[in-house]
């Protein structure tokens, strides 16, 4: 039965409800709403069958159930069930292909059916709306179909990035190459100051013939070498070049850039085609190219970080970087970028702390022993995805000197040292390791020998204290000190895991063996009893799969160049097998990150358990996608180790 509406106000306010229309104008769910047809159908009624042709209408589904069945060799299969807001035919009018399922009432329904053409048109004028109907079409990886997503606009990111007013979020502006100065390798030195004075520029790059750079000259360079030390005016710029350059790519975020900038402890920046010193330059920017670029925002966290004397300003900084990230997550900023920022801040106060340390032991009559050390990072700030002060997970390694009895003394120092540091991160309001997976106790304070023997010898059949070791340094992170330490250690893992297809196996099993919480009708499976009762645990059951297969992937492919989930699955786009499935399952990761950390602040805890009754409508239907390329990501991962199939 099928009638013109009436009621177009009615039809309207039950539109706005739900995505994508609750992203649209109030006028553009009215000329929908003036428009569309009421159709009712009774159970056991086609909508459509598989193989037909779309038409030109949608339907709304505005009360009852439909069931999505799948026909193929023969045999019936349900893939998918679609309640009360759902928009139905969408897929099959965006690709404009035959419908590739049929579409059955399971129970009474209403549909108010739509004009494609006019939504269509709204979709191509609003951003917002069009990206959730691309989103939206995951469940058809289940009949076989692949996914296109459409890349982000550009503006998208731009307009995004600067409602974040606090952190003054901008790009990279690039500036015409004409204006780079530099010069080669054998360059006299008077001649690259001459151009630096003529130029009012700070530095001056050496490239080589194919413009890639081969090091930066600065005043200090000149001061330090020719005008203090013993190094003639007339020798080349490749006697006193700083080198490697630090590098980033075009249009970086400018406050992560300043951010590294304050780490590395350097005045400028080099920016090149790819963001690596094997590529094109493109242009420098100095610290004050981009503090004038960006405003207020977490870099002067980290500046105030280094000359702090009140013990209590580190506790109200801390505070100060929650109430950034809240409003980060209000203006619309990735939970990966959160998670770099935080990750930075967070480093420059293990840094104050390990030198706070240091100086109280000498004071103490303890000096820091004459052996190279490394402060690491371990677990998710090991990976930049720690955001809120939940527990710590860190770790120290130093040099043996061979002697066991002076590696004993150096370690008794440095359980001292770590202590202090955790204390002092305790009083910012960050808990410990309720695992003891820090620095100050024994078992993760090892030499580099230690840390090797060890990493070398876990088979897939050790304990499980072992192996859960093993994953908890995979994702380990250089902080302070002597990063050829950390940087040693990762190629030994590396190393062990690429040459160990028993190893590989066992990390796979462990991303597959997860089981997402959503059920077969698309419903979420939620904890029956006990004190979580009412609600799944979206870290163990959604995030965690994709960081496993991510971790996993990386290692097996030797790319060592990224430590985060994010750019880990970011790295993966390169290898043509995986490109499609990485872009999703990083915007997954994304997406859950997001919500994981959005539900901590409301909570005020660690955000791993979500409520699905408190989701809206959207947060649903993301979270339900996002669980769908869990799935997808799972069966990539028994194809790629030829898992047996359960």
């Amino acid at each position: 039965m099928q009638n013109k509406s009436v009621i177009p106000g009615r039809i309207a306010a039950a539109l706005s409800k739900f995505p994508p229309f609750s992203m649209m104008s109030q006028y553009d769910t009215a000329v929908l709403a003036e428009e569309a047809e009421v159709l009712v159908m009774a159970q056991d009624d086609f909508v459509w069958q598989q193989g037909d042709a779309p038409g030109s209408k949608l339907h709304f589904l505005a009360k009852g159930r439909v069931e999505y069945l799948w026909k193929q060799d023969g045999r019936e299969e349900l893939v998918d069930v679609r309640d009360e807001g759902d928009l139905l035919g969408l897929t099959a009018m965006i690709e404009s292909e035959p419908f590739r399922v049929s579409a059955k009432v399971a129970e009474y329904c209403i549909f108010y059916t739509l004009d494609w053409q006019q939504l269509d048109s709204i979709l191509q004028r609003n951003d917002q709306a069009r990206a959730y109907t691309r989103r939206h079409l995951f469940w058809s990886t289940r009949v076989g179909r692949s996914v296109s997503l459409p890349a982000p606009l550009e503006s998208q990111k731009e307009n995004s990035i600067l409602q974040a007013h606090l952190a003054g979020v901008q790009r990279l502006r690039l500036r015409p190459k004409e204006r780079l100065l530099w010069c080669s390798p054998d360059t006299a030195i008077f001649e690259a100051a001459e151009e630096m004075v003529s130029r009012k520029l700070p530095s001056i790059l050496v490239l080589d013939d194919d413009r890639k750079p081969l090091g930066i000259v600065s005043h200090s360079n000149i001061v330090r070498n020719v005008v203090v030390g013993s190094i003639s005016k007339t020798q080349p710029v490749s006697d006193i070049m700083t080198s490697p350059v630090v590098t980033v790519e075009p249009y970086s975020n400018s406050t992560e850039v300043i951010l590294l900038m304050l780490r590395k402890k350097i005045g400028q920046v080099c920016i090149t085609e790819d963001g690596t010193i094997n590529a094109e330059v493109l242009d420098v920017c100095t610290d004050k190219d981009l503090l004038s670029q960006s405003g207020h925002n977490p870099a002067g966290l980290m500046s105030e970080i280094r000359n702090i004397r009140s013990f209590k300003r580190f506790r109200e900084i801390c505070d100060d970087v929650e109430q950034i990230a809240i409003s980060y997550l209000d203006a619309g900023i990735s939970a990966s970028f959160l998670g770099r920022i935080c990750a930075e801040i967070y480093d420059a106060l293990a840094m104050r702390f390990t030198q706070i340390a240091i100086d109280e032991l000498k004071e103490q009559g303890e000096p820091c022993p004459d052996v190279p050390w490394s402060w690491i990072s371990v677990g998710s700030d090991g990976r930049r995805e720690q955001v809120l002060r939940t527990d710590m997970d860190n770790a120290l390694v130093f040099r043996s000197l061979g002697d066991r009895d002076q590696d004993e003394t150096h370690r008794s120092f440095f359980l001292r040292l770590a202590t202090r540091v955790i204390d002092l991160f305790v009083s910012c309001g960050f808990s410990r390791c309720q695992g003891g997976v820090m620095a100050m106790n024994p078992k993760w304070c090892r030499t580099d020998t230690e840390w090797i023997e060890e990493l070398g010898s876990i088979e897939p059949m050790s304990s499980g204290e072992r192996v859960l070791r093993a994953l908890v340094l995979y994702d380990m992170r250089f902080v302070c000190g002597d990063s050829s330490l950390v940087e040693n250690l990762r190629d030994v893992i590396f190393k062990v895991v690429s040459e160990r297809e028993s190893w590989q196996r066992v990390m796979a099993e462990q991303v597959v063996e997860t089981a997402v919480p959503l059920n077969f009708f698309g419903k979420f499976v939620v904890e029956k009893r006990g004190d979580h009762e009412g609600r799944f645990d979206l870290k163990s059951r959604g995030i965690a799969p994709l960081r496993d297969a991510a971790r996993l992937l990386v290692l097996k492919h030797n790319l060592k160049r990224r430590y985060s989930t994010e750019g880990r699955w970011d790295d993966l786009k390169n290898i043509e097998k995986y490109d499609k499935l990485a872009k999703l399952a990083q915007e997954s990761c994304d997406f859950m990150l997001r919500l994981r950390l959005q539900n901590g602040i409301k909570q005020k805890d660690s955000g791993k358990f979500i409520e699905p009754k408190e989701l809206t409508k959207l947060e649903k239907t993301q979270l339900a996608n996002a669980f769908d390329v869990v799935r997808m990501v799972q069966g990539a991962i028994r194809l790629e180790f030829a898992l047996d199939l359960k």
